[in-house]
């Protein structure tokens, strides 16, 4: 699914009725039977229409109701002789010249009426302004927007609740809070921070016939993650495969006190579906947990030689769950760094560290040559970029793919609705949830990620099919379960890649 700004929205509706001569009108008209098919089982309506294109949709809509036989109020909202889109004076005449009667609201004292309706009607349909909006609201649409979710009973938001920047999410004075939103044909940009989230309730996307090759032409390779391109890149097993084609994958996790990041990301690694795991880490983690990862072998970074063979045969190393903030992790870093050629994972402390590299040296992640992917969370982002966490909260895809394109790496920023990014190409992933916000999980991902890059993904596809897996494991668990642990994800994944492979 493709996210858009406003900017490429408007290319692409340009070129259509341009190049295509696909009239605005008849993009409308499959706009309002979208949200038509989303809400026909109510019995009375109130619709709040601007005078645009937004608007238009609703007054389409509202035909289609009113020959439905629904009871319909409609409102048309907006200042005393502004001009109506074209498309929306279109809708407006033929509801006019079929004896439709329709309100207007230009001045406060004309929202009394819709207060009335509100508190009458099953549901409001919100089509008061679509994905144009730049400017904080006049003073009258404020205060409709404020009445809508005051008085009324469901709200339905046509494209993006009113009063909402499709591009930034920020709130320009008040917004709808809607209990559903029908996106149509793209996912708006702005969806993605997180202030915007409460005003959206359930989000549907309808396509309204937009042709996708067109789409392409002017969109910026931003998508959310489907699950049709998760099973394209989770093969089922050929019957002829032994252990070797499936990787050989080294995870460096662990120190005194932080044993069960390394047992979470290793076992996690082993339940993906490696050929070949072996945990590398300190005495203390080898005698705690040896007896216990009967599926992989385990090293101490004491045997030189060993980890020297080990690293200079394997095709991924995970890198950093419960290694410590230190220069000891810092140099096990470079080490791994000179010693191996393959794709690296580097999460938790091994961000962390490199963010104390970076202030040394610039170019530490470019200088290495590497296939990278690193998996911060908010907090080391913040440490990997010096920008605050308010700032990557609301400029996360930016943010990500900026540092992704500097250092040449790709990023996996944790968090609601994750991103993944090479900084050419970038995935948002839909699933995951609260109930999986404890310690471990980021171990888990780690994990997971480190075996599909060893069966043989990118670090970019593995971040996407690896973030969707995790997530998709934790929203099946919690409909019967209120917290997740990294150890239920982990005893769940063989299952969950079974069915994702067929």
């Amino acid at each position: 699914m493709r996210i858009v700004t406003s900017t490429i929205s408007r290319n692409i509706d340009t070129h259509c009725v341009e190049k295509l001569k696909l009239d605005t009108s008849i993009l409308m008209e499959n706009s309002a039977l979208a949200v038509l098919k989303n809400i026909k089982n109510y019995a009375r309506y109130t619709l709040v229409c601007g005078h645009g294109n937004n608007g238009g949709d609703g007054l389409a809509l509202a035909r289609h109701l009113i020959s439905l036989n629904k009871k319909v109020d409609i409102f048309l909202i907006g200042r005393e002789n502004s001009p109506l889109s074209l498309c929306c004076e279109m809708n407006y005449n033929i509801l006019i010249n079929m004896g439709v009667k329709i309100n207007t609201i230009n001045k406060e004292s004309d929202i009394g009426n819709l207060e009335i309706s509100l508190d009458n009607s099953d549901i409001t349909i919100d089509a008061i302004l679509g994905t144009g909006i730049k400017n904080i609201l006049y003073e009258f649409v404020d205060s409709t927007i404020k009445v809508i979710n005051k008085k009324s009973k469901y709200i339905c938001s046509i494209d993006i609740p009113s009063g909402i920047n499709s591009d930034s999410g920020k709130v320009m004075g008040s917004a709808i809070k809607a209990n559903k939103t029908i996106c149509l044909q793209f996912y708006k940009r702005g969806f993605l921070t997180y202030k915007c989230q409460p005003y959206l309730g359930e989000l549907i996307v309808e396509h309204i016939g937009i042709p996708d090759t067109i789409a392409k032409l002017y969109h910026n390779n931003e998508f959310i993650t489907d699950i049709q391109f998760v099973k394209n890149n989770i093969k089922s097993r050929n019957k002829y495969s032994f252990k070797s084609n499936f990787g050989k994958v080294a995870i460096v996790a662990g120190s005194k006190g932080f044993y069960g990041a390394a047992f979470i990301a290793t076992e996690s690694a082993v339940k993906t579906g490696s050929g070949l795991v072996t945990l590398i880490s300190c005495n203390d983690v080898y005698e705690k947990f040896s007896p216990r990862i009967t599926e992989a072998m385990t090293v101490e970074f004491s045997e030189e030689d060993r980890v020297q063979n080990i690293l200079n045969s394997i095709d991924v190393v995970g890198f950093g769950p419960g290694m410590g903030n230190n220069n000891d992790t810092l140099e096990k870093l470079k080490t791994v760094m000179s010693l191996s050629s393959c794709p690296l994972v580097i999460d938790a402390d091994g961000i962390n560290v490199v963010a104390t590299a970076l202030k040394n040296d610039k170019n530490f992640l470019l200088n290495s040559h590497k296939n990278i992917i690193l998996t911060p969370h908010l907090g080391e982002m913040s440490r990997l970029t010096n920008f605050d966490i308010d700032y990557i909260e609301n400029n996360r895809i930016d943010v990500a793919k900026n540092f992704a394109r500097k250092h040449n790496v790709t990023i996996l920023l944790k968090g609601y609705e994750t991103i993944i990014t090479d900084g050419e190409i970038t995935y948002v992933n839909p699933t995951g949830n609260s109930s999986m916000a404890n310690g471990g999980m980021g171990d888990c991902l780690t994990g997971i990620i480190t075996s599909l890059i060893g069966q043989g993904m990118s670090t970019l596809t593995a971040g996407i099919c690896g973030a969707y897996l995790h997530g998709a494991i934790g929203d099946k668990l919690s409909q019967n379960m209120y917290t997740v642990t990294a150890t239920d994800i982990i005893e769940n994944i063989q299952s969950e890649m079974k069915k994702l492979s067929e």
